[in-house]
């Protein structure tokens, strides 16, 4: 099983950014589990033109992985969910997702929010979703979450707000359950 952690806008090196090494780390406690924290080309503007077809070619996506896309790399994700090029996948993970660009050029540049999102589509792209969202989010407001779980309820979609942890810069134990639940359900 593999686990593809997709960061956010800004995070380089990757390994020094928010809880990623944290979850690597923990995920190196397991011996079938191979996590792939790498840092992504053009890590300041995230583009879907580069991102995708970096994901899905160099780094290699299918059915036995799962993906945890944070912030800009949440939406990244949502796009692979909704992508007939890669197939569906064991799980996916959106932590502090967007679905609009929230009026900020850096984001509306990213190419994720250039056209309508493929509810539907997305639901089948992978086994199990679960959605993580801070209720005290500074950066992307609880309300683009809460809509993004309204068009994804399905029996393979899960929501969690969590108070206290802002845009997810720290570790917390829920990601590892719930990353426990897709690996051994």
């Amino acid at each position: 099983m593999r686990i593809v952690i997709i960061p956010g806008m800004g995070c380089s090196p990757v390994s020094r950014s928010n809880w990623y090494s944290w979850f690597a780390n923990e995920m190196q406690k397991k011996s079938h589990v191979e996590c792939i924290l790498r840092d992504f080309p053009d890590p300041k503007r995230c583009r879907e033109s580069i991102w995708v077809p970096f994901l899905k070619d160099e780094i290699g996506l299918d059915e036995n992985t799962i993906i945890i896309g944070h912030s800009s790399g949440a939406a990244c994700a949502m796009r692979i969910l909704e992508n007939d090029d890669i197939g569906k996948l064991r799980g996916a993970i959106l932590v502090a997702a967007a679905y609009t660009d929230l009026g900020i050029e850096s984001e509306r540049q990213s190419e994720y929010f250039n056209r309508p999102w493929n509810w539907d589509k997305m639901k089948k792209g992978a086994e199990k979703i679960h959605c993580f969202h801070g209720v005290d989010d500074h950066l992307i407001p609880v309300q683009e979450a809460r809509y993004i779980a309204e068009k994804m309820n399905s029996d393979n979609f899960h929501y969690t707000e969590l108070k206290g942890v802002s845009h997810f810069f720290e570790p917390w134990q829920d990601l590892l359950d719930v990353v426990n639940d897709m690996l051994y359900d």
